[in-house]
């Protein structure tokens, strides 16, 4: 038994389906239930009654809903105690990023912030947007480095570090290769090899999609450097960030920007709680004095 697995049984419980309790745990429906069917085979019991329409709780599941309620919350309330002894001995520095740091120019930033403030013993953590966005909420991490789109300001505070544009991967020998820009009814007729669905990129492109009334022919999703290979060999075209495709220096694909496209930015974001603010304070301060 896991604390994840618990958290998802938990959130299945609280938002009454498996598709809004994955959202609120920043996963996948098809992961969430695989983490609840592996804690039904540990306690030998089935939690959900799934011979319907949609999961209902079964007796077990109630019972159990109490004990996992009073483990998540032992386990977060050892987490803070141990986290508040961490501050009182050391000041420590916990970030995420996604790996974007390279084609954004951001690697500097960090050995110039331990330069500055040898007092702070940061971590630097590169992971996929999922493990970023639960590393947030969970306390593992202070502050993360990621794509200003997974944020709602209402609960982050969010500085802008670099800008991006959607642009469209061609190869070169295109019809629209040689456009300064595109838009998706452009695009309509193409075989489209896009991000994973997890990625924040992939959601964007989906939401432009239906903005845009064009049904996309998406012949599979993938990781970018697999797409980049995919479209020099013309199985089809893509949309990615031109900053992150211009990485890889591939001669024979070009980038069209997407017209009406919202920006891409890159951002270093916290919760708003006292606790997150007092250890990356000092990180905030820095990157806002560098942009005056």
């Amino acid at each position: 038994m896991t604390f994840e697995q618990l958290d998802c049984f938990i959130a299945a419980v609280e938002e009454k389906t498996f598709f809004d309790a994955a959202e609120s745990v920043h996963m996948t429906q098809s992961a969430l239930s695989k983490q609840i069917i592996k804690l039904e085979h540990e306690l030998d019991v089935s939690l959900f009654d799934r011979s319907g329409r949609s999961a209902i709780l079964t007796e077990a599941g109630e019972l159990f809903y109490g004990e996992a309620q009073l483990l998540s919350a032992q386990y977060r309330r050892s987490m803070l105690i141990m986290r508040q002894y961490r501050e009182q001995t050391r000041q420590q520095l916990r970030i995420g990023t996604l790996p974007i740091l390279s084609q954004y120019d951001l690697t500097s930033l960090f050995g110039e912030f331990a330069k500055n403030h040898p007092q702070v013993i940061m971590s630097l953590d590169e992971v996929e947007e999922p493990e970023l966005m639960r590393g947030l909420n969970t306390g593992d991490y202070d502050l993360i480095i990621a794509r200003s789109s997974m944020f709602s300001p209402e609960k982050y505070q969010m500085i802008t570090l670099a800008e991006d544009r959607l642009s469209a991967i061609l190869p070169c020998g295109h019809p629209l290769a040689g456009k300064k820009s595109v838009t998706l009814h452009d695009l309509a007729d193409e075989h489209f090899i896009l991000m994973k669905p997890y990625t924040s990129i992939h959601q964007l492109c989906m939401k432009l999609f239906r903005n845009s009334d064009v049904r996309p022919n998406i012949l599979r999703t993938a990781r970018m450097e697999s797409i980049i290979g995919a479209i020099s060999a013309r199985e089809g075209v893509s949309l990615l960030p031109e900053k992150s495709f211009q990485i890889f220096s591939h001669k024979s694909l070009t980038a069209v920007p997407i017209q009406s496209a919202p920006p891409l930015s890159v951002v270093a974001a916290r919760k708003k709680t006292a606790h997150t603010q007092i250890s990356s304070d000092p990180f905030f301060h820095f990157l806002r004095k560098r942009k005056t």
